[in-house]
């Protein structure tokens, strides 16, 4: 997925990589001097204070954005059509990922610990995969709908768009389920006997790693890849479909620009949508 919460559910071999064992010997007489040594060790440097600067303006720009598209849309009736129902079910996916994932997925990069109960660790992944599958199966709906538009523009709508958006989120819950059960929190090991902190604690799954590549190749596969390909194929043929109506049928031209402006605009997203994910989905299926 998209995945805010990829390095909150990071394999315990690449937890090892950073062997926490080896901060600090024994040398040190107290745990409260080999916590601190630990906690220096852990402390986001400087590199990771901007990065929590960057993140956190972008996270005020997506709220306030988001949030206009909510207020705006669920405040005017003429502007609850088809398309901006479902831009407003977008904008609320977007919200949640910003206010409940974001800021603890950033403070857990940073700090390389999971600093909260096991309920956030099993919630925030639940959330975060919840909003992105509604926020691709929005994005495959309005293709879909922009489609039949062109294609097929004296048909009426093929479903309610208030049924279709309570379908898509719960599917999207239905498909985010499986993982968070088997979350759960695990305590770093450290080479001190008897020492135990919450420094380094991870949220990580309790089933295999190789069950975890293909449980995360086939996330790839239903999130972006059928996705992409099912956006993709449509934005094709309503080029083409486009391309042939301002040839060879009767057509205003003047509806045929707005529609191809449309298209384009739609396609760009699609560009988007593929560039932003692509890496992501590498590496979680790498990790």
């Amino acid at each position: 997925m998209t995945s805010t919460n990829s390095s909150m559910t990071s394999s315990s071999s690449e937890f090892d990589d950073y062997d926490t064992s080896q901060i600090i010997g024994l040398q040190v007489k107290t745990n409260e001097e080999y916590e601190d040594i630990i906690a220096d060790a852990l402390w986001p440097n400087a590199v990771e204070q901007w990065f929590v600067f960057i993140l956190g303006t972008m996270m005020v720009i997506g709220v306030v954005g988001n949030a206009l598209v909510v207020v705006v849309v669920s405040t005017n009736k003429s502007m609850r059509n088809a398309l901006n129902l479902v831009l407003m079910n977008l904008a609320i996916a977007d919200l949640l990922i910003l206010l409940f994932c974001l800021p603890l997925t950033v403070v857990n990069d940073v700090t390389k610990t999971f600093w909260f109960s096991a309920v956030f660790c099993k919630s925030v992944n639940f959330i975060n995969n919840t909003s992105v599958y509604v926020s691709i199966m929005s994005l495959v709906f309005i293709t879909c709908e922009r489609w039949r538009a062109i294609t097929y523009p004296l048909k009426s709508p093929f479903v309610r768009t208030r049924s279709v958006i309570a379908g898509i989120w719960l599917l999207a819950m239905f498909l985010s389920s499986p993982e968070p059960v088997t979350l759960h929190l695990a305590g770093a090991r450290f080479v001190r006997p008897n020492f135990t902190t919450q420094w380094g604690t991870r949220c990580k799954e309790s089933w295999s790693e190789e069950f975890q590549m293909n449980y995360q190749l086939v996330q790839t596969i239903f999130s972006f890849v059928l996705p992409l390909l099912v956006i993709s194929v449509l934005c094709l043929h309503m080029v083409r479909t486009l391309h042939f109506s301002s040839n060879h049928l009767t057509v205003a031209s003047r509806q045929i620009s707005i529609r191809k402006k449309a298209v384009r605009m739609l396609c760009a997203v699609v560009m988007l949508f593929a560039i932003s994910n692509l890496p992501v989905h590498l590496y979680n299926i790498a990790l």
